[in-house]
């Protein structure tokens, strides 16, 4: 099993980095330079991807057969969905994991996108809240 994150980031590293834990290997595709300094000092450089996920060129030039889940954890909605949309449709991979950054945009996280399960942020952290408060 291999997953593949799009988005090296915060978000994305830690999550890289808890996979990794857990023993399931890991691929990182990242395109920002400051991002990408930082996931060379904290993973194996043979993980770690140059360049935009969203980018059909760039996956053909990998094994997607091999690909388990794509997570599309990038800082931009618009972005997520179109790789949502490419990893579903055009490399037909079974599951994909998309992160909502604007609560506004929930709506777009459907299957019609190619998004098998959809991340939340605001809507996790309001449930949490809510619990706590009863």
């Amino acid at each position: 099993m291999t997953v593949l994150i799009i988005g090296g980031g915060q978000f994305g590293s830690q999550i890289a980095n808890l996979l990794l834990n857990q023993g399931i290997a890991v691929k990182i595709i990242e395109n920002r330079p400051k991002a990408l300094e930082k996931l060379y000092h904290r993973f194996p450089k043979d993980i770690i991807i140059e360049g935009s996920g969203s980018d059909p060129d760039l996956l053909n030039t990998l094994d997607m057969s091999k690909i388990s889940a794509i997570a599309a954890l990038t800082g931009s909605d618009e972005v997520n969905l179109v790789i949502s949309t490419i990893a579903k449709y055009e490399f037909g991979i079974p599951k994909v994991i998309a992160r909502i950054n604007s609560p506004r945009n929930a709506w777009l996280y459907d299957d019609m996108m190619g998004v098998d399960i959809a991340i939340n942020q605001a809507e996790i952290m309001s449930n949490f809240i809510l619990d706590s408060l009863n």
